[in-house]
């Protein structure tokens, strides 16, 4: 697509270093701070399909000035990300992008006979990206807010259930039983759909992944009680997951599971650690990172938007 003052194109892995100073950019403009390292673009990347799902924005000069991709969650959920660099936006560069991931839903209710609904991510705050969303027919579904901690001290030890472990993940030994104790403490959260146990896997064996940020409770069968799936980055310790399974809630393994990695991030170096939560999960989870120590940086809204199948 193009127009008279800039063009959208696929991206190849080229792009990779100037979409992330991009995304860090608008991060910038947007939630006060860069949320964003090369590594996390290469690592969504490597499960995309750039010739259908990512777009990439070039302005006259061929810098980027927007960028948007979208992944097929399920069936029949479509979630996706955009942004537009803050120098460039009010060009229409955003609403090209959204018509572009429009196309791409219907393209995909189409083929597969499946109705689809589209969800966008967005900064709460962001007025522009509200207006814009909503012109176009979505509405706010769900909010979220990303949640961060410094270590300026040693965190204190966790403290455990009697006959309760937590140890490192081990690969080739830990990722069944991980995967579904992961689909068990989800199973009752907003929109939750069960990951293939392959593509779940697929993120053990990226560049990035190290096993000590993924931390398991065991209970005294050493069955996996719940867990902490971390990731450490260039700026701080991103815990993507926490989850203990329904029969072992309510004894603190949650906490003691945080303590464990905020030690052991302390220790690595790293004292900033962060992560997203549902601001209306129903488990209390908000009110857990509370009392861990952890406060909300910012917030964040999913809009949706349903692609029905075409009356026949």
């Amino acid at each position: 697509m193009t127009n008279s003052t800039f063009r959208i194109r696929r991206p190849s892995l080229n792009d990779a270093q100037a979409v992330c100073d991009l995304v860090a950019a608008c991060d910038t403009e947007d939630l006060g701070a860069p949320d964003i390292v090369l590594d996390d673009v290469l690592d969504m990347w490597s499960g995309f399909d750039l010739d259908h799902n990512v777009w990439v924005v070039e302005d006259t000069d061929l810098s980027l000035i927007g960028y948007a991709f979208l992944e097929e969650d399920s069936e029949e959920k479509l979630f996706s990300y955009g942004c537009v660099l803050p120098a460039a936006r009010g060009r229409g560069v955003g609403a090209s992008l959204v018509k572009s991931l429009e196309a791409r839903a219907s393209e995909l209710r189409n083929a597969t006979g499946v109705p689809k609904r589209l969800q966008g991510m967005i900064p709460t705050l962001c007025e522009d990206a509200v207006r814009l969303f909503e012109a176009q027919g979505f509405a706010p579904v769900r909010y979220f807010k990303r949640m961060g901690i410094r270590l300026d001290t040693e965190p204190a030890a966790a403290i455990l259930p009697e006959g309760f472990t937590i140890e490192p993940f081990m690969k080739g030994r830990d990722e069944q039983a991980v995967h579904e104790a992961y689909v068990e403490s989800f199973a009752d959260h907003w929109d939750f759909a069960v990951p293939p146990f392959e593509k779940w896997a697929e993120k053990t064996l990226l560049p990035t992944f190290e096993e000590r940020w993924w931390l398991i409770a065991r209970d005294p069968n050493g069955d996996v009680a719940g867990f902490a799936l971390g990731r450490m980055r260039e700026d701080l310790l991103f815990i993507e997951q926490v989850g203990v399974r329904r029969p072992f809630r309510g004894r603190g393994l949650a906490l003691a599971l945080l303590q464990c990695l905020f030690r052991a991030s302390y220790h690595a170096g790293q004292m900033l650690v962060s992560l997203g939560v549902d601001a209306t999960n129903p488990s209390g989870a908000y009110r857990l990172y509370e009392k861990a120590g952890m406060k909300s940086d910012y917030a964040i809204s999913i809009y949706e938007k349903p692609f029905t199948l075409l009356a026949e």
